[in-house]
């Protein structure tokens, strides 16, 4: 049975955490294999669009998990797959509340996922605000914009993943990690730069770092174990 541990404990940790993505149905299944899976992340992020498995089997899976899982149902536009529409992704989120410590929801879809986003946090799920963007970094004003929104739709953190085109943008980053106290906030960059990025941003206040299990579904992941291994060792 997943370990339905506390989000708010999550969110203060003091040391960074290591979510592992999984994407993939094969990759799920095999975790069941790994004997101490906390050797390998603290959290387990279940891609709900892009594990292809029929829902009672998807779900059977999920309840013998036993770390903390972090349920994420990504919106096409920011990396989803299958091309799900609203309802079949909130479908999707709200059949796995109840084996979920988190629920990610971009902050797109917040209007549209009010009432899921309620249920949620009044059953203990913590709801983290996610936006992506894969192009490039925005502008200083964008990023603190990102959690105005989040601020504003009551979401219990903030995750932030963009492009890096330049060392510029990582230190822009940086500094909205080190500086932004209104909300738990989970940052990483993407690109050439983001395995440099994702350990920086650990040590400056991002509270999630997301490594892969199996294969990676962003550029510039670091395997979960390995990201885990090195900030240890920083």
């Amino acid at each position: 049975m997943a370990q339905l541990a506390s989000s708010k404990n999550l969110f203060t940790n003091s040391r960074p955490l290591v979510v592992g993505a999984v994407s993939s149905a094969s990759t799920l299944e095999g975790i069941s294999q790994i004997s101490l899976i906390s050797e390998e992340c603290d959290v387990l992020e279940l891609r709900l669009d892009s594990i292809r498995l029929p829902l009672e089997e998807l779900h059977s899976h999920a309840t013998h998990l036993t770390l903390p899982l972090l349920i994420t149902a990504r919106h096409p536009f920011e990396g989803g797959e299958q091309e799900l529409s609203a309802n079949a992704r909130c479908a999707l989120l709200e059949s796995h509340l109840d084996v979920a410590t988190l629920m990610d929801v971009e902050l797109r879809s917040a209007m549209d996922f009010q009432p899921l986003i309620r249920k949620a946090q009044s059953k203990g799920v913590g709801v983290i605000g996610s936006f992506h963007d894969f192009q490039s970094t925005p502008m200083d004003e964008v990023l603190r914009g990102a959690v105005d929104v989040a601020l504003q739709f009551r979401f219990d953190a903030v995750k932030i993943a963009t492009m890096l085109q330049s060392p510029a943008d990582l230190g822009r980053l940086v500094t909205l990690a080190a500086t932004e106290k209104r909300l738990p906030i989970s940052i990483m960059g993407m690109g050439p730069l983001g395995r440099t990025s994702r350990l920086v941003l650990a040590k400056c206040g991002s509270v999630l770092n997301y490594g892969y299990l199996g294969s990676p579904n962003a550029p510039g992941q670091w395997p979960a174990r390995r990201l885990k291994e090195l900030l240890q060792e920083l």
